[in-house]
């Protein structure tokens, strides 16, 4: 067995296997946990290695060299280097159990915390496969339902309700399929032009870089460190280039899968294609485990960019001009273009405003009428703007460097999805700014904004993409980053207040909106099958039935998912008379 196994069946062995009798009536429903009369032995889990061909990796955490045992020995060079770099994709993505999200992490094992206190597993899957193929996957799927434990499918852990992690995990981890392969001339009944092959474990920067070189760009996240064929094109998928292409979701010509049931399928919009359909949009780690998309690409050429920012030195003035951005904004994107920006208490910024095979010119004369406006109210600002040979050009410039990007996704987050009836109507957004206005007074949070046109849906197939997406301009994300050097109640009291107040006021503001499935917080207390999937969700449940009839698959507000209980221990355990083991 890999050195890792073994380490962690060491270690595990003291952890988990000294806590006494668990009565096995009480999580007769449940899947098993570690300590749980029904745990697999070391003996099975390492009979699952040899079936996947020395595969299987036992959890060591990360941080375990910054507290003395169970793992290692306290390393003060290694923990400042993790100290350092823990709120960076880059040193969380590569690691098989890695989570970004401060709060699933939960201070089990991080940096931050004592050296004594105890290093545990906690939300931290158990065991992952490195999958090399559709084999491992179903050897995964399979031990999984045997065993009776929970499996979660896991890409690069930026997910921010938890999907890709949980307490007594197999996780099926999908990193290291990192293929990304041109097809110049892809021929389907809808479809001729060029594409791209992409394995489930490519990043967003490492796709942009193949297509760059081969003269293409692509649709795919802000973060560079998003797998463009995991959950984010499975949700939806925003991006810069959405108004000139649509959705990621929109682009997808195949998939490869391995569904709850072990088949390894192709789905398109000719083959099995209610599969297809739920897959572009329905969400990530629900229907089936993917292993590979095939998505279209585009000629690549200069894009014109820029950053627009004025400070709030007159409240009055400020929030004037906010107001006025709100209306103005989604009638700058009509060409294709895309704008994001942000909302502070003293200060906007509307950056990466990306304008597609347009000079630089383009930037200020877009921006002229709004600038006008802000003359008038003696607001004072900077404008910036930049003209790149290349899409992966512009994206360096914005959200570099590449591959992963400078974004932190150690975020508390929530999103709101605005109907153009808001956008539209001075009154609406004197509604909806008096509410941005009140979460941003105390600088615990700010808003961040992509405006964008997906509304033309006759470039791709029917997809299961929210509907509300194509009745909207604007999609924002209340955020608060994570601070792991304060007390993690202090994080709790914080996520706190974004469902007690802000999102509940917000959402008063923006009747008929909607939220984005894969920037939600997981503390959400709305209507989540209406907000998340509208009309959509009966016809994904179907699919899911169809395709994942034992609930094998489960996430926090993924379709089904009411059918699964977190327990007290942190068991997934299925509710009476909805959900199976």
């Amino acid at each position: 067995m890999p050195d890792l196994l073994i380490q962690a069946l060491t270690a595990f062995g003291a952890v988990f296997f000294l806590g006494g009798r668990v009565d096995a009536a009480a999580v007769a429903s449940c899947r098993n946990i570690p300590g749980d009369p029904g745990w697999p032995s070391l003996a099975d889990w390492a009979q699952l290695n040899k079936t996947v061909h020395g595969q299987l990796i036992g959890t060591v955490p990360q941080a375990s060299v910054c507290h003395t045992g169970p793992y290692s020995d306290y390393d003060e060079t290694a923990c400042q280097a993790l100290r350092d770099g823990w709120d960076l994709a880059g040193t969380i993505e590569p690691h098989p159990a890695g989570v970004m999200n401060g709060y699933y992490q939960n201070q089990s094992c991080d940096p931050f915390t004592s050296t004594s206190q105890p290093c545990v597993l906690g939300n931290y899957a158990v065991y992952s496969i490195n999958v090399t193929g559709a084999d491992d996957v179903v050897a995964g799927i399979k031990f999984a339902k045997e065993k009776n434990i929970r499996l979660v499918v896991k890409t690069t852990g930026h997910d921010y309700k938890g999907q890709s992690t949980g307490k007594g995990a197999l996780a099926l981890w999908m990193w290291n399929l990192k293929t990304a392969d041109i097809i110049t001339n892809y021929k389907s009944a809808g479809y001729s032009g060029p594409a791209i092959k992409l394995g489930s474990g490519t990043i967003g920067g490492e796709a942009l870089t193949v297509a760059r070189d081969a003269g293409y760009r692509l649709v795919s996240g802000e973060c560079g460190s998003v797998g463009v064929a995991s959950g984010y094109t499975q949700g939806g998928g925003h991006s810069m280039l959405n108004s000139a292409y649509g959705m990621a979701a929109d682009q997808v010509l195949e998939w490869e899968v391995v569904t709850a049931t072990g088949e390894h399928l192709t789905a398109t919009p000719t083959q099995n294609t209610d599969l297809y359909w739920a897959l572009c949009g329905g969400g990530g780690g629900t229907y089936s485990v993917v292993l590979s998309m095939i998505s279209k690409i585009y000629p690549d050429g200069p894009v014109a960019g820029g950053t627009l920012a004025f400070q709030n030195t007159d409240p009055t003035a400020y929030w004037e001009a906010v107001s006025l951005w709100i209306q103005h904004a989604p009638t700058l994107v009509r060409q294709n273009n895309t704008i994001i920006y942000l909302i502070f208490n003293n200060f906007f910024e509307a950056l990466a405003i990306t304008l597609p095979g347009q000079p630089v010119s383009a930037v200020s004369d877009l921006l002229a009428p709004y600038l006008t406006q802000l003359a008038r109210l003696n607001i004072t600002h900077s404008l910036t703007t930049t003209h790149s040979p290349t899409y992966h050009d512009h994206f360096n410039t914005y959200f570099g460097p590449l591959p992963y990007g400078a974004s932190s996704p150690t975020t508390i987050l929530h999103n709101h999805i605005i109907p153009r009836s808001i956008t539209s109507s001075p009154n609406a957004t004197a509604n909806l700014v008096t509410a941005y206005r009140e979460t941003v007074k105390d600088n615990k949070f700010l808003i961040g904004c992509l405006v964008f046109d997906v509304s033309n849906t006759t470039r791709h197939p029917p997809n299961a993409v929210l509907p509300a997406w194509r009745g909207s301009s604007t999609s924002c994300n209340v955020n608060a980053f994570w601070n792991f050097s304060v007390p993690l109640r202090e994080n709790l009291d914080r996520k706190r207040d974004l469902v007690e107040r802000v999102v509940p006021a917000i959402e008063r503001a923006t009747p008929g909106g909607a939220v984005y499935l894969n920037e939600m917080d997981p503390w959400y207390r709305g209507e989540w099958k209406r907000m998340l999937f509208g009309g959509n969700y009966e016809r994904l449940a179907r699919v899911k039935r169809r395709y994942d009839p034992l609930g094998v698959f489960w996430g926090n507000f993924s379709v089904g998912s009411d059918a699964f209980e977190i327990d007290g221990a942190g068991r997934l355990c299925a509710v009476a008379g909805k959900g199976r083991c």
